[in-house]
Formats: structure tokens, sequence, C-alpha cells
């Protein structure tokens, strides 16, 4: 990803202050930000929309981050992902 380029971002975090907090960083930047309150969520709104960018956090209800990672990596190994803690 270069400078300048406008990418799609998919945020999944149980934390909604958290969720809040990345959005506005990303979308200052010039990108469009999607939004999953967990791993259960995230994966399906990863299928709905093919985001360019995963950042999602490890600890979540539902489907924790390191399942979801598994899943995304077996669904699109090529779509970068970040893990935060």
């Amino acid at each position: 990803m270069l400078a300048g380029d406008s990418r799609t971002i998919l945020i999944i975090d149980d934390d909604e202050g958290i969720r809040q907090i990345r959005r506005r960083a990303m979308e200052a930047a010039g990108h469009t930000v999607l939004e999953a309150s967990n791993g259960a969520a995230g994966l399906k709104r990863f299928r709905e929309d093919n985001p360019d960018l995963v950042i999602t956090d490890i600890i979540m209800p539902e489907r924790e981050g390191v399942e979801t990672i598994m899943a995304l990596r077996k669904e699109s190994p090529g779509t970068p992902i970040i893990a935060c803690s």
C-alpha cells in the first residue's frame, strides 16, 4: 500500500471505543472503514465487502481473533491482517 492510496479497511474489535479511534485515524488518512464487533460478524462482513486490509483484536467474544485470522487466511491468503491486543 503506497501513501495516498485509498483502501477499504475492516476493523474487528469488541471495544467500540477502540473501533472508533481506529476508524477516525484510517478515515483521516483517506481510507474507507468497515466495522465488526466480534470475529463472527467480522468474517461475515469480510465475505460481503472484501476489504483490502483487516485490523483485528485478538481477544473477543463469539470468535477469538486467532480463529478469525485462521479463517481469513484460508479464504483470502493474500489479504493483509494486523492483529492487535
